[in-house]
């Protein structure tokens, strides 16, 4: 699960920068640099963490439900934040 955390973390935060930070540089100043340095980089971190997500569905880790929730909020700014935090609070309360 912790794996999964970390890359819930990773997502939403290049996610965030790269919605806040490097589109309006492309779009506002020009510097299309920001997007092509960015793009990728939040590209592998949704691809890594859809797959964590995966992982722990087949596992029997997370049900459908949970895992819909994860996959939804990997699209919506700040609630990959949120879905971290939900993540860190199952994980204590299955090891306490």
């Amino acid at each position: 699960m912790t794996g999964l955390r970390v890359a819930a973390l990773a997502e939403a935060t290049t996610l965030i920068v790269l919605l806040f930070i490097a589109v309006p540089l492309k779009y506002g100043a020009g510097i299309v640099v920001a997007t092509k340095i960015l793009g990728p980089i939040h590209g592998l971190a949704f691809l890594t963490f859809n797959w964590k997500v995966f992982q722990e569905h087949a596992s029997g880790s997370l049900n459908t439900r949970e895992t819909c929730r994860l996959l939804i909020g990997a699209f919506v700014p700040f609630l990959g934040f949120y879905n971290e935090r939900w993540l860190r609070r199952k994980a204590e309360q299955i090891e306490p």
